[in-house]
Order: structure tokens, then sequence, then C-alpha cells
């Protein structure tokens, strides 16, 4: 278990103020620098690792500290304050967290700025949430699973948790993230925990615990970590993940695999750039390998992060819109892309959901265009769109929100020639072309995401289009599947496209 603390500063903090909020957080504590100094822990003395402080960051916009930490601030943050973020060990005989509290304190009392402290949430006293080991996010290891435990009411794809995954996911453990039934996720780690390698463990009030995405209940094992609880199972979900009425608005989801020459020009983000644009009004605003996102969206800059990264994988998130592009037609939006290098160039594994009041009804109309767009390009290899319920602020709550249903699916140009354009041209949905007709790319609308039948026909187009059962390479076809589906871009060895291979930077 966790206790968190964040410093929102006006200035940085600099050697003489670290020193100082470092003795104030607990004099006998030893410091010791890792990460080649980017985290500081602190160690009492049988060398457990009480608290660990993450280097400070500026960020880009200060509408991404009211993003994550809405519960608790002030509104008059700086424009571009710095983040300290602390955690604090669960040791039954150290207050961690009144030393992670002393240290944000005393560095929001020196360089101006605000603190942000949650309330705690979980039941204490659960021996598996309780305990320290070499890594500042991971509460417990077990033979098969990494456990985090996070008591704050909105959890972020964090740099702990980034570094965890990296690092324990070479290893071949799974990832598991403990919340309380209160906690929300961002939409970033909840397409992470959504892999069939990681799970997001939900503790109920009174105690017990369930799958915060299929309702099924959990229990402890000393190998496995949480798994499920075959007992309780037949009682079926519990209370705490029935649908909640913040959850009833509506999400538009894309999974888009786009791919580029290799070339020393190229300069990676326009398909992004043009999802934000068509389906959320506006372009992304921030954007980075772990939250909050620090930098302001740029192009130039995630190619040149993914350019020192290859040959290896690099996998980002970004969101938006900007503060002052928050108006009529534009809606917040979120999403996740790897870069990786194939045998014929650059792929760009894209997901992007967009988020829908109650009453409010997403434009389809704008899903042809763009997949002309992409076809003139000649950058569209799939393109699957789906439509669920959920929370129009792209959070996600452990309740039950109903089932995706599809909308559609888009074939690009090499794939529609593997398939054959005449079988391409006979499937069930009949499609709509773009492109040169010798060599067409095709939109097939299954439905409006709201028709129960359409995973039937989502089903009988997969099968006409691959009746050998072969992958179309958008999604995994199936439909859905209990409390998970892994990512059609997961690659092996990691979670939810985050690569475990090293290139997952460092908090």
């Amino acid at each position: 278990m966790s206790h968190d603390a964040v410093a929102l500063l006006a200035d940085a903090p600099d050697r003489r103020a670290l020193i100082a909020a470092l003795a104030a957080a607990g004099p006998d504590l030893r410091v010791r620098l890792v990460a080649d100094g980017a985290v500081v822990e602190l160690r009492d003395g049988d060398d457990r690792v009480v608290a660990s402080l993450q280097a400070a960051q500026r960020l880009a916009l200060s509408s991404e500290a009211e993003r994550l930490l809405s519960d608790g601030i002030a509104d008059d943050l700086p424009a571009q304050p710095y983040w300290v973020e602390a955690r604090g060990a669960e040791l039954p005989d150290a207050d961690t967290a009144g030393v992670v509290g002393r240290f944000v304190r005393d560095l929001a009392g020196r360089l101006g700025g605000e603190v942000w402290e949650p309330d705690s949430a979980l039941v204490r006293g659960a021996p598996f949430l309780e305990g320290a080991t070499d890594h500042p996010a991971v509460t417990a290891l077990t033979e098969r699973a990494a456990v985090v435990v996070q008591d704050r009411p909105l959890v972020p794809m964090s740099p702990w948790i980034v570094d965890a995954m990296a690092r324990h996911g070479r290893r071949g453990l799974r990832l598991q993230v403990v919340t309380p039934s209160t906690s929300r996720l961002t939409h970033a780690l909840h397409s992470v925990l959504r892999s069939a390698a990681a799970r997001w463990v939900v503790q109920t009030p009174e105690g017990s615990y369930y799958d915060g995405l299929s309702g099924v209940p959990l229990r402890w094992d000393g190998r496995e970590a949480f798994t499920v609880d075959g007992d309780a199972r037949a009682g079926g979900p519990p209370e705490a993940f029935r649908a909640d009425d913040a959850d009833r608005g509506h999400q538009l989801h894309v999974d888009l695999n786009v791919e580029h020459p290799a070339d020393n020009g190229l300069v990676l983000g326009a398909s992004v750039e043009l999802l934000a644009e068509r389906l959320g009004g506006a372009p992304p605003a921030v954007w980075g390998t772990a939250e909050p996102f620090a930098q302001e969206w740029r192009r130039a800059v995630f190619t040149r992060t993914a350019r020192n990264r290859a040959p290896g994988q690099t996998w980002a998130a970004f969101s938006g819109p900007a503060e002052g592009l928050r108006e009529d037609g534009v809606r917040p939006f979120a999403g996740t892309v790897r870069v990786s290098r194939t045998a014929f160039g650059v792929r760009e594994a894209i997901t992007f959901a967009v988020g829908f009041a109650e009453g409010e009804e997403p434009d389809l109309s704008a899903l042809p265009p763009l997949v002309g767009e992409l076809t003139e390009r000649d950058v569209l290899r799939t393109m699957t769109v789906r439509r669920s319920g959920g929370r129009a602020d792209l959070t996600y709550a452990p309740h039950w929100a109903g089932l995706p249903l599809p909308v559609g699916m888009a074939v690009g140009q090499e794939a529609v020639a593997a398939i054959g354009t005449g079988r391409a041209l006979g499937a069930p949905v009949r499609p709509l072309p773009f492109g040169p007709p010798m060599t067409p790319a095709f939109w097939y609308q299954v439905g409006t995401g709201v028709e129960d039948d359409s995973w039937v026909r989502f089903r009988e187009l997969m099968a006409h289009l691959h009746p050998d059962g072969g992958d179309a390479g958008a999604g995994d076809g199936s439909g859905p599947r209990e409390g998970r589906g892994a990512p059609a871009d997961s690659p092996g060895g990691g979670v939810g496209g985050v690569p475990a291979d090293g290139t997952a930077p460092s908090p």
C-alpha cells in the first residue's frame, strides 16, 4: 500500500530546498540516490525503503495537474508548475504518510505552491497490502506478479508504474494494481490494465476484492497474487460493481494501425493529429511516456524520442484538448501510440478515445472521410471503431458500463489486396471504397454502436474476410471477453503495448 503526496511548486527546487525538505521529512532517515539521481530513497535503520521521491518535472500546462489532481488543489496554479511526487510504503511501525507529507509541505512552504495529499480509502490490515520491496511502486512480489497498491481518487500511469512494468515485465511477472472501489483510472492506465498480462484489483468497503473490468470476485494467492475466487464467483459481481450514474455517458474508441516507409525525413504523429482534430475537434495538448504528461504536443519532439529509442519500441500517451480550446464541438479525448519497426517500415499503432456526455451522440459521419484521408496519405492498414458506455471525461470507475459494440472497420489497400478485391466486395457488410478503383481501401459500417446484434455482424464480416481464421490486424475480432481484452498492438513481454525490453523510461 502507498501513501502518495504531490507538491506543485512555483519555482524549481534547488539543492538547499531539497536538503531542508529531506531533513524535515525524517532527520533519522538515510538518503540514497537511484535511477541516476532521478529518484531519492529514504531508508530507515533496517535499510527498508520508507519513502521514495521523484525529481521535479516542469509541466507544460497547469491543466495537466488539474486533470490528475482535480480533488483538493487550488484553481490559481502557476502556468507551468513543477511537479514533485513522493510515495511512502505501508509499514506498520513507521509513519510513512507523515514522512511524505512533511517533505512536500516543507518544499511548498519554501518555494511557493500547492500540496496535494489524498484521503485514504483502502481498508488497512491485509498483510499482502503491507510492506516494501526494492522498487518504490511495488508493495508485494510473488512468483507470478508484481502488486502495486494505489490509494488515491484518480490513479495515473505514473513513472513509478511504467518503471515497475519494465523491470518486472522482463522477468515475466504480471502487473496487478490494487485500488479502493472509489478510485478511477486514467485512460492511459486503463488501456494497460486491459492486457491479459495485467489486472485491476478493486477492494470493496467490506474488504473483499473483485476485478475492476469484469466484476469477477478475486482472492489472494501466495503464488499468483490476486486470482479468480471460484467459490465467490457463483454469487455474481459485488454491489460495488453495479453501474453508477456518473458512467452514463458514451465513448467512441478507435484502434488505428498506420505504416510509413522508413525515411530519414519521416515525422510521426500526423495520424494522431488527424484523429484528434476530426473526432475531438482540436489537436492534442500534451503527451508523454508517463503521467503527468509534461510535454506539449510537438510531432518533431515525439519523432525524435522514437528515433532515439529505435530499433526498440516507443510507447507514449496523449490527451486534449488544451484548456483554452474547451468549447462547443471540442470534446475530451485521450489515446496511446506505439511506434515500432517492421519489415516494411515504421508502424504507429494508435488507440484513441473521445468522450460524450449523457444525451450527446458521436458524429459517425466523420468516419468515412477519415478513412478517405488516411487512404489518400497511403498509410492506412487497419482501423476498428467501437462505442461503449462510460464517463465523458475518459476516466474509468470499477463499475459495469455495458459491453463495447462495434461501429465499423476499415481495411487498407495492402490488406484488401491480400484478401482479394472480389472477396472484400462480396462481404456481408457492404463496403464503401476509397482510393484507386483497382487498389481500393474499404470502410465497413457495421452499425451505430447501439445495436444488440452488431457483434454478430462483425464476426460474420471477419469470418468472410478471413475464412481461414487469419488475423485481420484490426483488433482481435472476437468481441467482448470477460474482464479484459489485450489490445491488438500488445507486444510480447510487455503490458498493454508498453514494451518490457528496457525502452520504457525510468522514473
